[in-house]
């Protein structure tokens, strides 16, 4: 029986779509799926993926059928090199222990106890940016979210202040995400061991990472914290099911996986955030109203966040429009079929959020800024944080640094996007503005 393929857009007889990859893949995703319904075929050399792109596939791919589709992928292998087999990378049993032993410290109750250590993070950004302002100064948004969003992990999951290290993470995140996704859209990579230029740059921006790492582990067994946090449960913490401890790789491993998840994604999106807030100021205003009706002039606490709707709804536009995490792949396992077409054994499946969040078919006019459509809270075809077992840990701790970072930085800081600067999406292993984003700040009276 001969299979059904899904269509394809024209490409290289060898290299098949690479090239269009590397150059524009955000828009090949949108013009394929435009043009060839919602399930298309692609090639990068011999491997073949499929983009889905309709809520029933995704439900197919991360829930009902989520036995065929595992995270044994390319991109998982590539962001081995930086994480090992962690959180981020890892399947099956060795994956629900890691949940697990994790989990709690997502909870709830566990988030609410960050909120005071979030808003003294931004606090403190805040004082910082009074000198630049004085001097009319720009603020580059991308980098102060990236150093904001470490501290705020390190404070938070760690236990510890990381200001001193945060500059040169950020630096190093930047070759470590850029190396890794540049393996993924390649045919053939040198093996990790080889001293090419690019090999030797990753090796030393991780060591500087993992050198950061060890510290702060030793530092906190040496002296372990009074309140417990991540490191803490990383530590000490028993598989409940197994009693299971983790080893110090394992160790290692999920903190660099919450370095890059956890401060990494939020960054890009909160700078995201400032963005839409030069670019429709009524919205700032409406949230800087919201805000000192709830919290008066103090700085939001876990209590007012269910209260504080417009920066919720307006937060989650932004992840809509510029999802942090723009595509997600599986591989598959056996063969399957998705809306009648053949999903070959081995191949990859990409769901990509960036592009299933502008679906006509899910969205009103999809290419325009409007946090009021998340007055309704049922939209079928929005992933920002995945689906499924796998939906992000760390979902309600992003959100509440939301809801507490932006109302801070509007009630202090009336922002402008310093004129001429083209702000354009680049699509790594995260949706990162290319060349940052310049704010010009002047003082609230």
């Amino acid at each position: 029986m001969k299979h059904r393929l899904a269509p394809s857009p024209p490409g290289s007889l060898f290299t098949g779509h690479l090239y269009r990859i590397r150059g524009d893949v955000l828009g090949l995703l949108r013009e394929s799926t435009r043009d060839y319904g919602d399930v298309v075929r692609f090639r990068i050399g011999p491997f073949v993926m499929h983009l889905v792109n309709h809520p029933d596939h995704v439900s197919h791919v991360m829930i009902r059928n989520r036995a065929n589709y595992d995270k044994a992928s390319r991109s998982s292998e590539c962001l081995g090199l930086i994480c090992g087999e962690s959180l981020l990378t890892s399947n099956g049993a060795v994956w629900q222990q890691q949940r697990r032993t994790i989990q709690p410290m997502f909870h709830r109750a566990a988030v609410a106890g960050f909120v005071d250590s979030i808003a003294a993070c931004t606090r403190a950004m805040l004082v910082s940016w009074e000198t630049r302002a004085r001097h009319a100064e720009p603020v580059d948004a991308a980098s102060e979210m990236m150093k904001l969003t470490f501290r705020i992990v390190g404070r938070c999951l760690f236990g510890t202040e990381l200001e001193q290290e945060a500059r040169a993470v950020e630096g190093a995140m930047h070759i470590l995400v850029t190396h890794t996704y540049n393996r993924w859209r390649s045919i053939l990579n040198p093996p990790a061991h080889w001293r090419t230029p690019a090999n030797l740059r990753f090796r030393k921006a991780l060591a500087e990472v993992d050198e950061i790492i060890a510290r702060l582990i030793d530092r906190h067994r040496r002296n372990p914290p009074e309140i417990p946090n991540l490191l803490t449960m990383l530590i000490g913490g028993r598989d409940a099911e197994t009693g299971a401890s983790l080893s110090d790789a394992e160790i290692r491993n999920e903190v660099i996986t919450f370095l890059l998840a956890g401060h990494e994604t939020t960054a890009n999106a909160l700078s995201w955030a400032l963005y839409f807030l030069c670019e429709h100021p009524h919205h700032a205003a409406a949230i800087r109203e919201e805000t000192h009706q709830i919290c008066g002039d103090r700085h939001p606490e876990m209590s007012d966040l269910p209260q504080l709707a417009k920066t919720l709804h307006f937060f989650e536009e932004t992840l809509r429009l510029c999802p942090p995490i723009w595509a997600m792949e599986r591989h598959v396992i056996a063969d399957d079929q998705i809306a009648g077409y053949h999903i070959p054994k081995n191949s990859g499946v990409i769901i990509s959020p960036y592009v299933l969040h502008r679906h006509p078919d899910f969205w009103e006019r999809p290419d325009s800024f409007d946090p009021d459509r998340f007055i309704k809270r049922d939209h079928p075809g929005y992933y920002p944080f995945g689906a499924g077992p796998r939906f992000c840990i760390g979902s309600e701790f992003a959100l509440a640094e939301a809801r507490v970072i932006l109302p801070m930085i509007l009630a202090t800081w009336d922002l402008s996007a310093v004129p001429g600067q083209g702000v354009e999406a680049d699509p790594a292993l995260t949706l990162r503005q290319k060349h940052g984003f310049q704010l010009m700040l002047r003082p609230r009276s």
